[in-house]
Parts: C-alpha cells; sequence; structure tokens
C-alpha cells in the first residue's frame, strides 16, 4: 500500500494504544467467564444471557442497580418468556421499566416474588410506574413485626394439626401465611419466621 501523502503521519504514543485497548468490547469468552466468577450465575444460564436479546440490559442492570444477577437473567429469559406465552404484551416494557422494578426490589420495596405480577401490569400500562403498580395491586411491603403476628395468628389457629404434625406442619402452615402474604414479602423471610414460631409454639406445648 502506497502512504497517504496529504494526510500528515500521526504518532502513535502509549497513552493512544492504552484507549484503544480499553474501547475493545469484551469477547464472549470473556463475557463467560465474568457472568460465573464474577456476577455468580450457573455455566448453562450465562451461556444464555450472551446470546440474549437482554444481554446489555442484564449487564446494565446487576452494574448499576447491584440486583442479584440470577435473579435479573432468570426474569429476563425466564419470567418475560413466559408472560409472553400467556398472551401478556410484554412488547410494551421500556428498559427503563426493568430498570425500575430490579431498583424497587434491591431498595426492599418490592418483593421478588411479585416480580411477574409487577412485570404484567406494566405491559398492560405502559404509562404507569412501578409505584403504581405496588400500589393498585396492593403489594406494600408488610412490616416484620406485622408478619410475625400474622404468622402468630395462624400458627395458633392450627394448635392441633401441631399437635399431631410437629415439625410436619411447616408446609400447611407456610402455605396458609403465603396465601396472605405473597408478593408483599420475601419468601425467605416467611420461611424464618413461621419456622421460628412453630418452634415455640411446640416448646409451649411441651412444657
Amino acid at each position: 500500500m502506497y502512504p497517504e501523502t496529504d494526510i500528515r503521519p500521526v504518532r502513535i504514543t502509549q497513552e493512544m494504544i492504552e484507549s484503544a485497548k480499553k474501547a475493545i468490547p469484551e469477547s464472549p469468552e470473556e463475557k463467560l467467564r465474568k457472568f460465573v466468577e464474577v456476577y455468580g450465575l450457573e455455566e448453562s444460564l450465562a451461556k444464555i444471557m450472551i446470546n440474549s436479546y437482554y444481554l446489555d440490559l442484564f449487564e446494565r442492570i446487576v452494574e448499576e442497580v447491584g440486583a442479584p444477577a440470577t435473579l435479573v437473567a432468570s426474569t429476563l429469559e425466564g419470567t418475560l418468556k413466559s408472560l409472553r406465552r400467556d398472551g401478556v404484551p410484554v412488547e410494551n416494557l421500556r428498559d427503563e421499566h426493568l430498570v425500575q422494578v430490579f431498583r424497587a426490589v434491591s431498595r426492599g420495596d418490592l418483593a421478588k416474588e411479585a416480580i411477574p405480577e409487577v412485570l404484567k401490569y406494566l405491559s398492560e400500562n405502559p404509562e404507569r410506574s412501578v409505584g403504581d403498580a405496588v400500589k393498585e395491586l396492593g403489594l406494600e411491603k408488610i412490616g416484620l413485626r406485622e408478619l410475625e403476628r400474622l404468622v402468630e395468628r395462624i400458627v395458633e389457629r392450627n394448635t392441633e394439626v401441631l399437635r399431631r404434625r410437629r415439625e410436619r406442619a411447616f408446609g400447611a402452615i407456610m402455605g396458609e401465611v403465603m396465601k396472605l402474604v405473597r408478593g408483599k414479602v420475601d419468601g425467605k423471610v416467611v420461611s424464618e419466621i413461621v419456622e421460628k414460631k412453630l418452634r415455640e409454639r411446640l416448646a409451649a406445648l411441651e412444657a
């Protein structure tokens, strides 16, 4: 090739080289390693996300919002597909809808169990906000003390079941509580409270 005589030569500096290196996008192999080792995704899910339409949004939510990567990935590649199969117009969702949903989860304003319900609402009402969805769907978070009182009442109501089934009554009581609080509090928190109150009640029955 002949040199361009109309353009003055440019001296390539080390600073320019380093700047260019930073502009090179990550390779699929580098992303896979990061998703598994840094984000904590299972390798199979990490591979799905690398080829996902939502790849850029996934990385944005994980890095900017700090939401759990597995929850974000399963929502984008699982929940949205499930809603679409059910006829929900998820194509109405904007990136900001999804960012705000995970921001609410990260702040503790929304239980992760409520994500499908909120996304369905926003798909059908794209002009509304996550806050609107929470209010209209009755998904305001339940305080810990209120949850404890609710569990105590349900455990008390099931005293005879506890006498017969003891620790095996956990599933039935957990199910009854979740019918009332699903989407309003994290299921893991509910499980811990139910287990605690069951132990306390069983100890009282044996005293």
